[in-house]
C-alpha cells in the first residue's frame, strides 16, 4: 500500500512538473526585421517593439528568445498555432477577428512614396490603381488594406527590403511605407530616404504586441496587465524616448 502511494504520488508531481514545463514551451515570440522596431544586432534582437516585449517578460517573469522571420511567415504561424506572440502589428478592421492586442506602443503613417526622378503628383487612390506597379511587403497591413481597396497592381516582397530596392530601382511606379520604418529600411537598403517623396498618405494606425487568437485567454491577460504595468511605471515612455528622441 506503501509504495502505491509513493507511486501514485511520484507520477501526480511528474505530471505536476511536465504540464509547468510544457505551458513554458508553449509561447513563441516572432518579429521581423522591421528597424527601428524589431531587428537583430548580432544574435539578439533589438529595437523599440523588442525592448518593450522583454520589458512585459521581466514583469511576467519570463524569458523566451524572439525568433527574426519573415513578416509573412510569422503572420502565417500565428493565424494557425495558439500561445504566440507577433510584433509589431498594426491594428486594423480586418485583423481583429484574428488576434488579440496587447498596447498600443505607437502610431504611424502609412502613405504612398513615388521615387523623385517621377513626377506623380496629384494623385488619388483611384490614379494609384491605373499605374503599372505598387510595391507592397507580403502580408503588411498596407498591403492587405490596398487589397480591400480593390487594388490588383501589387508587386509583392517578402521582405521589406526588396521592397525598398524595387521602388529605388524604378521598376515600381509607387511603394508603400510608414513614416517610422521608412528612413532605417532605406539605410539596411543602402538608398538615401531624400530618394522617395510621399505622394497621398494612405492610413494612419496604432501598433501593438499580437498574440494569437486561440491562445488562452489567462496568458493574454498576464500580458495586458504587464504591459499595463510598464505604461504606468514610466518604462514605456523611457524605452519611446531612447528609440525615437535621438
Amino acid at each position: 500500500m506503501y509504495k502505491l502511494s509513493l507511486s501514485l504520488f511520484l507520477i501526480a508531481f511528474l505530471l505536476i512538473v511536465g504540464a509547468c514545463s510544457k505551458s513554458q514551451e508553449e509561447i513563441r515570440i516572432l518579429t521581423e526585421n522591421y528597424p527601428p522596431l524589431s531587428f537583430m544586432d548580432g544574435d539578439e534582437a533589438s529595437g523599440f517593439g523588442s525592448d518593450v516585449v522583454n520589458a512585459i517578460q521581466a514583469e511576467l517573469g519570463t524569458d523566451f528568445p524572439i525568433q527574426l522571420s519573415s513578416w509573412d511567415d510569422a503572420y502565417a504561424t500565428a493565424l494557425s498555432e495558439e500561445n504566440v506572440v507577433l510584433f509589431t502589428m498594426d491594428k486594423t478592421p480586418e485583423r481583429e477577428d484574428y488576434f488579440h492586442f496587447i498596447g498600443p506602443l505607437g502610431s504611424n503613417v502609412a502613405s504612398f512614396y513615388a521615387h523623385r526622378n517621377r513626377m506623380l503628383v496629384p494623385i488619388d487612390a483611384e490614379v494609384a490603381k491605373t499605374y503599372k506597379a505598387i510595391a507592397t511587403t507580403t502580408n503588411w497591413f498596407t498591403e492587405q488594406h490596398l487589397m480591400e481597396l480593390g487594388f490588383e497592381n501589387l508587386v509583392s516582397s517578402k521582405d521589406p527590403i526588396d521592397t525598398v530596392k524595387l521602388l529605388a530601382d524604378q521598376k515600381a511606379d509607387l511603394g508603400v511605407f510608414t513614416d517610422v520604418t521608412l528612413p532605417e529600411l532605406c539605410r539596411e537598403a543602402k538608398v538615401d530616404p531624400d530618394t522617395f517623396t510621399p505622394v497621398l498618405e494612405l492610413l494612419s494606425t496604432d501598433y501593438f504586441i499580437a498574440i494569437s487568437k486561440i491562445t488562452n485567454t489567462k496568458i493574454v491577460e498576464k500580458w495586458q496587465k504587464a504591459f499595463d504595468t510598464i505604461k504606468a511605471n514610466g518604462e514605456l515612455a523611457r524605452l519611446h524616448s531612447k528609440w525615437f528622441d535621438r
